[in-house]
């Protein structure tokens, strides 16, 4: 796994946020930038992408300690 990314930072949240915390900027979030709520807005797909990516991460104990060890 390799990412130049801050998925924290992308969803908001601090490194020691709980499982909650985290499911919880993600449901956020994706209703502010979902692509269909925001049609008019051509950043809004990579956007979602983004935030897709570090929940995808972040929400797996596995995978988060393999990014938290990069």
């Amino acid at each position: 796994m390799e990412s130049n990314q801050d998925y924290y930072r992308i969803l908001g949240i601090t490194k020691d946020a709980e499982a909650g915390e985290i499911k919880s900027a993600y449901r956020d979030l994706a209703l502010k930038f979902h692509p269909d709520r925001n049609q008019n807005d051509v950043d809004a797909a990579a956007r979602m992408q983004q935030i897709n990516e570090a929940y995808a991460v972040l929400s797996d104990p596995g995978k988060r300690k393999e990014y938290d060890s990069l």
